[in-house]
């Protein structure tokens, strides 16, 4: 009979002993600060990625509203050549009251022209023309009559066609007496207003979150104003455009935009008196 054999306890290998409770503290402790630094530098870069876009915008807002100004500007005066000074108006109108800033420009913007068919006679309500070649005239705007001796603005009250004419209805009756083929041009009125917020055209929104509106007049002699002259040149314009949706706790992001617009249509005005 073999003799018997006594197990003896194994001995621990060197690879199977646990970690120590401070070797697990402090690699939760290193994988902590790894993982606080990532979430910091991920936050930095949205933040980041954020202005960037609201600058974007805020740009691309500015730049929009700005282009827009400025060829409304260049066209203020169009077709106005034969207004007489007397009729008091004007191609550029400003005013700041209220809270409110209004610019007015006033021409031909839509270049809604054409001539007499008929001559007209002093006292007379209503003239006969040609249809236009572009657009069509509307009531509520005025009207130019200009022969190039004589001329005046009216408003006009109705538009229609009798017996293949055109006939428009004036809000006066007519001061002079005109033959056939003198011009007859609409005059529409643009109209900005800003309340340090909102920048409107005719009423539509043009910019939603415009922070600055700004106009200086230039005179032929190189005098900045307030408020536009006889003799205005040009215009100095500022829009300020900013971020509508900025972070929390951060300014919101702004773009800045200034340009001189040179007012062409009003260099040749002559008096007609």
């Amino acid at each position: 009979m073999s003799p018997m054999r006594r197990t003896l306890p194994r001995g621990l290998l060197s690879d199977e002993r646990g970690f120590t409770i401070a070797e697990l503290l402090m690699a939760a402790f290193i994988g902590l600060l790894v993982l606080g630094a990532s979430w910091g530098a991920v936050a930095v870069q949205g933040r980041s990625a954020a202005q960037q876009t609201g600058l974007a915008d805020a740009q691309a807002t500015g730049r929009g509203a700005g282009t827009i100004i400025l060829q409304d500007l260049r066209m203020a005066g169009f077709g106005m050549l034969g207004v007489s000074p007397d009729e008091d108006l004007s191609p550029i109108e400003y005013d700041e009251s209220g809270g409110v800033t209004t610019l007015t420009l006033r021409g031909a913007f839509n270049n809604v022209q054409t001539t007499l068919k008929a001559g007209a006679v002093p006292g007379a309500s209503t003239i006969t023309v040609n249809p236009p070649a572009d657009g069509s005239f509307v009531t509520g705007e005025n009207l130019l009559i200009d022969s190039g001796l004589d001329s005046e603005v009216k408003v006009i009250t109705s538009v229609s066609t009798v017996s293949g004419d055109l006939t428009i209805g004036l809000d006066s009756a007519l001061d002079h007496q005109y033959p056939v083929g003198p011009n007859v041009i609409q005059l529409e009125d643009l109209i900005y207003t800003w309340d340090g917020a909102l920048l409107l055209r005719n009423g539509q929104v043009l910019a939603d979150n415009a922070t600055g509106f700004d106009l200086q007049f230039v005179d032929q002699d190189g005098t900045v104003s307030v408020a536009p002259g006889d003799d205005l040149r040009s215009v100095i314009l500022d829009v300020v455009a900013a971020d509508p949706a900025p972070l929390p706790g951060s300014p919101p992001a702004k773009s800045t935009v200034s340009t001189e617009v040179n007012v062409r249509n009003l260099t040749f005005r002559f008096d007609l008196s």
